[in-house]
C-alpha cells in the first residue's frame, strides 16, 4: 500500500528515510483486528514516515488517542538516542514544547515515551518501503458471490439518494454509504454527479449528445442487477496520488443487451480500454467495497437500452 494512505506523504511522495509501525500491527490480518476492536480508526497501516525534518504520521488514525487534532506532518527534532515530534511547534529549540520523544538504542526499534499516556502505541518497529498493491488468488465463483453480496449492500445504503439527492443530503449523510462505498473515492464523485448533475455526467466523459434518462442512480442499479462478474483486470493504475492507497482491484462485468450477452473472454489481471465495462473495488476482509465506476460503464447506462 503506497505510503500507508497518508494524504499529504502519498501527494508529495517525498523520499523517505525510514518507516516504523507500531509492534504488532505489521500485517493486514493484525490492522483488521486493529479496526474492529477500536485501535484503528480505519484499515490502513498507520505508518511513522521519515523525510529530512519531517514525519509524516497520522495520529488521528488511533481509535484511543487523547491527544485531540494535530497536524499530520510534525516537525522532527534530531537526538542523541532517536529523535522527537513537535505536537504544536516547529521550533526545535524550545525544549518545553509538547513533545512525542522515539528513543532506543538502535534505530531498529523505538520506544516512545509519552505515547502510552496519550492512548498511543509505545513500541514501533523499523520497517521496508511501503509494500505496493499485490494481488489476492483469484477465484471467479467467489467473486460472484462477493458482488452479489456488495450489491444488496449497496440497494440498501442507495436507497435515501435515489431520486433528487441534495448536495446537502450527500454531505450530511454520505458516510452512510462506507459499508458498500469507500468515501472520497472516484466512486463516490461518479454518484454524487449522478444524483445532482446528471446533464453534465455525459459530457464529462465526452458524450455531449446522451439521452436524458431522468433519475439515474435507479438506472444504475438496475444495470448492476443484470450484470455478472466475467474476470479481473488486475489493479487499476491509479494515475491520483489520494487513491493509490486504496489498490482498487478491476472486476469485469458482462451486461445483457437486447437479449445478449457478450460472451468474448476478458484479458486475465489486464486493464484493457474501450471494451467490457468494469467496476473497481476495494477488498475489506471477506468483503469488497466500491471504489469506482468505469467510463465503459458510463457510456453504457447513458446510451445503451434499458436494463433488462
Amino acid at each position: 500500500m503506497p505510503y500507508d494512505g497518508h494524504p499529504l506523504a502519498m501527494l508529495l511522495q517525498p523520499t523517505l528515510e525510514a518507516r516504523y509501525l507500531p509492534a504488532g500491527l505489521d500485517n493486514e490480518a493484525a490492522i483488521r483486528r486493529a479496526v474492529a476492536d477500536g485501535t484503528l480508526r480505519e484499515p490502513l497501516y498507520p505508518s511513522l514516515q521519515l523525510a529530512e525534518d519531517r514525519a509524516f504520521v497520522w495520529l488521528s488514525q488511533f481509535g484511543r488517542s487523547t491527544l485531540g487534532m494535530h497536524s499530520n506532518t510534525l516537525v522532527r527534532c534530531a537526538g542523541t538516542t532517536g529523535f522527537r515530534l513537535l505536537l504544536d511547534s516547529d521550533d526545535c529549540a524550545d525544549t518545553q514544547a509538547p513533545s512525542l520523544h522515539f528513543e532506543g538504542p538502535t534505530d531498529t526499534a523505538l520506544v516512545c515515551r509519552e505515547c502510552a499516556g496519550v492512548g498511543i502505541p509505545e513500541r514501533w518497529q523499523r520497517q521496508a518501503p511501503g509494500a505496493q498493491c499485490t494481488l489476492p488468488l483469484w477465484n471467479l465463483d467467489a467473486a460472484r458471490l462477493q458482488y452479489d453480496a456488495w450489491l444488496t449492500r449497496f440497494d440498501h445504503d442507495l436507497q435515501p439518494f435515489l431520486h433528487g439527492a441534495s448536495e446537502a443530503l450527500w454531505k450530511g449523510q454520505g458516510l452512510s454509504l462506507r459499508t458498500s462505498l469507500v468515501p472520497r473515492s472516484r466512486a463516490t464523485a461518479t454518484l454524487f454527479s449522478m444524483s445532482t448533475a446528471p446533464e453534465a455526467l455525459g459530457a464529462s466523459i465526452g458524450l455531449e449528445d446522451a439521452a436524458s434518462h431522468g433519475d439515474l442512480l435507479p438506472r444504475l442499479l438496475a444495470l448492476l442487477k443484470t450484470a455478472e462478474v466475467a474476470g479481473r483486470g488486475g489493479t487499476y493504475p491509479e494515475p491520483l496520488p489520494a487513491f493509490c492507497a486504496l489498490c482498487a482491484e478491476v472486476w469485469y462485468l458482462r451486461i445483457p443487451e437486447n437479449g445478449r450477452v457478450d460472451a468474448s473472454p476478458v484479458p486475465a489481471d489486464t486493464l484493457e480500454r474501450d471494451g467490457h465495462p468494469f467496476i473497481t473495488v476495494m477488498r475489506d476482509g471477506d468483503r469488497i467495497v466500491l471504489t469506482g465506476l468505469s467510463r465503459e460503464l458510463v457510456q453504457r447506462l447513458l446510451t445503451g437500452p434499458d436494463p433488462e
